[in-house]
């Protein structure tokens, strides 16, 4: 796992749209990790007046031991970004590490030519291609928040997809057919790009 050398806690950022799902997915992850038997998580939302389609942030922290801190997650080791267009921010690509970070983002063709250092582990998957593809849709927007824990797994190991499964059908019961699909789409499709 890159990061900061720690083995007992990781911090991850999430930056979505408002209605893509970035705080259900950070949540979603916070379980799972305490499923995996990490001891403490912090699930932060940073919510304001946001509306559909702004750009948003979540920050999560999972932890070996008791978490002694309440604060937003500056230095991240895992970054989250749910829709590739929020790499052009300013304000978002400041927020990425220069190095000892892992960044995964939904993007379909991502080149290693972004504006992020070539000292990081860059990640891409086609979540929304899954979305669209499984029908994870609200309000004719497609719902990338799940697919993106796929690929969460599969480029971090920290928890496994039989974790996701089991909080996908703790959520949604027998809904969660196509989550866990589309779980198994990502985890299959993650690429790394640099």
């Amino acid at each position: 796992m890159a990061g900061k050398g720690k083995q007992s806690d990781y911090e991850i950022t999430f930056f979505s749209r408002g209605g893509q799902g970035g705080i259900t997915s950070c949540q979603l992850l916070a379980q799972t990790a305490f499923i995996e038997g990490f001891k403490d998580v912090m699930s932060i939302p940073q919510i304001g007046a946001e509306r559909r389609g702004a750009a948003i942030r979540a920050f999560l922290i999972i932890s070996k031991k008791e978490i002694r801190k309440i604060c937003a997650v500056t230095n991240p080791d895992i970054v989250m970004i749910l829709d590739e267009s929020l790499m052009n921010l300013p304000a978002i690509v400041n927020a990425i590490p220069k190095k000892n970070c892992k960044v995964i983002v939904n993007a379909e063709n991502l080149k290693g030519d972004t504006r992020l250092s070539r000292d990081i582990e860059l990640y891409s998957f086609p979540g929304t291609s899954i979305a669209l593809k499984l029908n994870l849709m609200l309000e004719g927007s497609p719902l990338v928040n799940v697919p993106i824990l796929g690929a969460f797994s599969k480029a971090t190991g920290l928890v496994s997809k039989n974790s996701l499964y089991t909080v996908l059908k703790d959520k949604w019961g027998s809904r969660a057919a196509r989550n866990i699909k589309a779980i198994e789409l990502s985890y299959d499709k993650i690429v790394r790009v640099n």
